[in-house]
C-alpha cells in the first residue's frame, strides 16, 4: 500500500521521455547521412580509405548507441506498459475502496440516526425516572404517615387495653359488691321483721303514688 503514492505520481507521467525518441531520430538521421558520406568517398578511391575506415568506427558506434537507445526504448515502454497495469489496479483499489467508504458513511448514519434515537429514548426514561423518584418519595412519606399512625393506632390500643382491664377489674368488684349486696337483701328479705313491715312498706307505696298524682 505504500507504493500507491508513489505510483500515483509517476501515472502523471508514464510515457517515456520525447528526448530518447528523439536521440533514436537524430542517430537515424546521421546513419543516413554517414551512408551518403561513405558513398561520397567510395567515390574519391584510395585516397579516402583512411577517412572511410574512419568513417565506419563512426557509423558502428553509432549504430551501436542506435541500439542501445532502442533497446531503452524498448524498456521504457515495458516500463509504461507496466504502470499502465498498475494504474489500472489502482483505480479499481480506488474504486472499492470509495464503495467501500459510502458503506461505511450510510452505516455510520443509520448507526448515529439509531444513538440519537436511543438518546431520545434514555431522555424519556429520565423523565420517567423522575417521576418514579417523585412518587416513590410521596410513597415513602405516606408509609412514613402511616406508620405514625399505625404507631399511635397501637399505643391507643394498649391504652384501651389497659382501659378495659381497669374496667373489667371494677366490673368484676362490682358484681361481687352486688352479688353480696344481693346476698344481704335475700337474707333480710328472709328475716321476720321484713315480713312484719310488708303493709307498711305497702301504705307507703300508696301514698307516695297520692303525693305524685
Amino acid at each position: 500500500m505504500s507504493r500507491g503514492p508513489a505510483l500515483h505520481g509517476r501515472e502523471m507521467n508514464p510515457r517515456p521521455p520525447d528526448d530518447s525518441a528523439e536521440s533514436l531520430q537524430r542517430l537515424r538521421e546521421q546513419l543516413i547521412l554517414a551512408q551518403v558520406k561513405i558513398m561520397e568517398l567510395e567515390d574519391d578511391g584510395a585516397a579516402g580509405a583512411g577517412r572511410l575506415a574512419e568513417v565506419e568506427a563512426l557509423l558502428a558506434a553509432a549504430q551501436n548507441l542506435a541500439d542501445q537507445k532502442a533497446d531503452a526504448l524498448a524498456h521504457l515502454e515495458g516500463v509504461h506498459a507496466e504502470l499502465e497495469a498498475q494504474a489500472q489496479h489502482l483505480r479499481h483499489v480506488q474504486h472499492v475502496t470509495n464503495e467501500a467508504l459510502n458503506e461505511t458513511r450510510a452505516r455510520l448514519g443509520a448507526a448515529e440516526a439509531r444513538l440519537r434515537q436511543a438518546e431520545a429514548q434514555i431522555a424519556g426514561l429520565e423523565g420517567q425516572r423522575q417521576q418514579l423518584e417523585q412518587t416513590r418519595a410521596q410513597l415513602e412519606a405516606r408509609i412514613a404517615r402511616l406508620e405514625e399512625a399505625g404507631r399511635q393506632l397501637e399505643e391507643r390500643g394498649r391504652q384501651l387495653e389497659r382501659e378495659l382491664a381497669e374496667a373489667r377489674t371494677t366490673a368484676a368488684a362490682r358484681a361481687q359488691r352486688i352479688e353480696q349486696l344481693d346476698g344481704e337483701l335475700r337474707a333480710m328479705k328472709a328475716s321476720r321483721s321484713w315480713r312484719w313491715t310488708r303493709v307498711v312498706r305497702a301504705v307507703e307505696r300508696w301514698l307516695a303514688r297520692r303525693r305524685s298524682s
